[in-house]
Formats: structure tokens, sequence, C-alpha cells
């Protein structure tokens, strides 16, 4: 089956945001990188091994199906959702009895449920109790949080290997996120003198690790960074940066059809756009169905809408989307377009050029919603192709690997 578009991830670009990121930590910070959604959308075993290589010690997941998938990388893997015995696949079983998967307790009921798991397989299971320091989506009281800290403590079949907690408001609110790792620290401070063995303390994400040592405690959880990516709320952390990241994924297509329509007439369904002039139009085959914003031909699905890139016509050129987006086909003004742009010429649903319309950050400020909810949208039927750039310059310009996400 021929695709109808590319999405092309960077596998240098994405090494090199790691490490500029870990550069921001001390040498003894662990780095974890966030691998839920399938890596966000960008395959999550296809990136896990350039994650590995750049230094990345532990990957976190959501669930035990992503936590599975990820077996075959040998990188202890920290399962966040609150699992059960029944949760547990034999494969997950081993790795447990080999101390690779590490779980997360949210309240005391859960925590009985993987004691009867770590008795049934005669093993002690590495758990991290996550306390709910103001973001309320998951983790036991702080209240509580001394009481589990000790049952843990006594029991034979669970231990003790973490204590955590998730930031709320950390693009946008020093002052919340400083809260949050006050309440964190005086637990710890509170029980310190009971606890056997080092615990792996960790609260940042990528904007938590940008605001500082503070809060990078013995471990940093990073998601949408080693993509190259912020949030539009996290923008103004950039300067925190020694260097730029690198901007890791671009979603390629190609025109399959010029036409011209006169004044007056009405493009997409609805007929919310019409045109005011003479209007060349281009139709770009990818839709909502591969994963496209539906609502990209805004506002009220008439445009002019997101910007779509034209790489051969320069890195900031764009044209906008028009009327409804269909569910495998979008239409763009060429109109103004410069060059020839005709049936074949190349297109850039998501670019990596920096300023562009295209870039994954202005169309998550421009739809508002996070880069990652846009990323994950993208469909399994959307090629992904892993590019890495080749040091002797008589090799081609990039090797590439490419499999469909899935």
């Amino acid at each position: 089956m021929d695709a109808t578009s590319t999405l092309q991830i960077d596998l240098d670009a994405i090494a090199h945001n790691v490490a500029v990121l870990r550069g921001l930590c001390s040498p003894e910070v662990r780095f974890c990188a966030v691998l839920k959604g399938d890596g966000y959308g960008l395959g999550a075993s296809a990136v896990a091994p350039t994650l590995a290589a750049a230094g990345v010690s532990m990957f976190a997941v959501f669930s035990p199906s992503e936590a599975e998938a990820l077996l075959p990388q040998g990188v202890p893997l920290l399962i966040l959702m609150p699992t059960r015995a029944d949760s547990f696949s034999p494969p997950l079983a081993a790795a447990l009895k080999q101390e690779r998967l590490h779980l997360v307790i949210h309240d005391a009921g859960q925590m009985q449920s993987l004691e009867q798991l770590g008795a049934r397989l005669g093993t002690t299971i590495p758990v991290h109790l996550k306390i709910d320091t103001g973001l309320h989506r998951g983790g036991c009281d702080p209240r509580d949080a001394i009481v589990l800290i000790r049952a843990i403590q006594r029991s034979t079949t669970l231990a003790l290997a973490g204590l955590m907690t998730h930031f709320a408001e950390a693009a946008s609110s020093e002052q919340v996120t400083a809260s949050q790792m006050r309440q964190l620290c005086s637990i710890l401070d509170s029980i310190r003198p009971e606890l056997s063995g080092r615990l792996i303390v960790h609260a940042a994400g990528s904007c938590g690790l940008l605001r500082g040592g503070d809060y990078h405690a013995d471990m940093v959880r990073v998601g949408l960074g080693w993509t190259g990516h912020l949030t539009s709320r996290g923008e103004h952390l950039r300067d925190h940066l020694p260097e730029p990241l690198r901007p890791a994924v671009t979603w390629r297509s190609q025109i399959a059809l010029v036409r011209t329509i006169a004044a007056g007439e009405r493009v997409g369904y609805g007929g919310r756009w019409t045109a005011d002039r003479p209007t060349r139009l281009g139709v770009i085959p990818v839709g909502y169905g591969d994963g496209y914003p539906h609502d990209a031909g805004h506002p009220a699905d008439g445009g002019p809408g997101l910007a779509i890139g034209l790489p051969e016509a320069g890195p900031g050129e764009t044209v906008p989307v028009i009327g409804s987006v269909n569910m495998d086909q979008v239409v763009v003004d060429l109109t103004d377009a410069p060059g020839a742009m005709e049936a074949g010429s190349p297109v850039e649903l998501i670019s990596t050029n920096p300023g562009s319309p295209s870039l994954l950050e202005n169309l998550s400020r421009r739809l508002q919603r996070p880069p990652h909810a846009l990323l994950v949208q993208v469909q399994s039927q959307v090629i992904r192709e892993y590019t890495r750039a080749v040091s002797d310059p008589a090799s081609p310009a990039i090797t590439v690997a490419q499999v469909a996400a899935g």
C-alpha cells in the first residue's frame, strides 16, 4: 500500500535533546524518559534505543501493556497507573522477579493487592509511593503517606524504591510548584530516620526540570522535552536552556491534485469557505482519519486555517487550509504560493523549521491543545520513518528505517 504521508522522526535530534536536558542536572540525577502513548505516537520501541544510548536510565509508561512492549529494551521500567495483581502477564511477572519493573502505589487497597502478587510470585516488588500534592490525578493523600511508607517498609513482598509526586503547574507557576516540592520534602524528612535503603525521589517533568535544581531531586521524568517541544505555557522556560532543543518530528505529504475555481465558488462540506478571487486549490491526501486536526480549517471550519509548509519554496513558506477537513483530504489555497506548486509537490503538515507557522508549537497554540495531544492523534497507518545523520560525507545524508506504528 502506498503511503499518503510519513511521520519522520529525527533520532539525532532526540539524542541532542536528552543531552541538553541532562546537562541542566547534576551528574548523579537520573533521567527517566516518559514513553506513554507509544512514545507520544512516535513509536516507543523505535526511539527507546536512542534514548538509552543518550543516557536514559529508566522508562516510564502508563500501563502494563505499554511496559510489556518495552521489555526487550533491557531498561528498567516504571508503570505509573495504579496496577493490581491481576494485571500482569507471564513476561511482566518475570520482569518483576528480575527487578526490571517498578510499580507505583497510590493507596492502601492497591498496595495490599501488590503484596498478594509478590507473595504469589515469591518475589519482592520494587514500588514507588506517589503522593498527591495538588494535581489530584492519582496518589495518596499526604496525611496518609507516612502510614503507607511504614506499611511498605514492613512488607515482606514489597520494597520501597521511590517516593514521587507530579507537579500540577510547573509550566506556569513557580509558587505552586515550590509548594508541592516542599510537601514532598517535608514527608521525606519526617520519615527519613526510619528508611532502610536509598530511595529514588522524583517529581519534575520537562518544565520542572527547566525550573532548576531545587526540583530535580534524584530523578527527572521527561516526556515532551525529549521530542524537542514544550507546551505553550512553558515556552518562557526555553530561556533556561544552554542551547535550543531540536524538534524531532516532521509530518510530510504531497499535493495530489491542483485545480482552479472562479471567484464566488465555495469549498468543502457546507460551503463555509468562499473564493473572493480566482483561486488555485491544492488537495492533500491527509485528513482527520490520519489524525490531522478536524478543525484545522477554522474559523467555523471555513478558513483560512492551519498553515501547511512548502519545503521546496523555502523554510517559512506556507499555505492555509481552507474549507472543512475531510476524513482523508484537506484543501489548501495555493494562489499566493511562490513557485510552481503542482501535483507531487511536497508539503509539511508539521515542520521542524523554527518560526514556521506549521511548527508543532505554533499549531498547538493555534488550536489551543498540547503538542503531545496532536502527536498521539497521528494514526498507525501513517508510516514512521526514523532518520539519523551519517558522518561519512560519501554516504547519503540520512539512513531511514521505515515501520508502521502500532
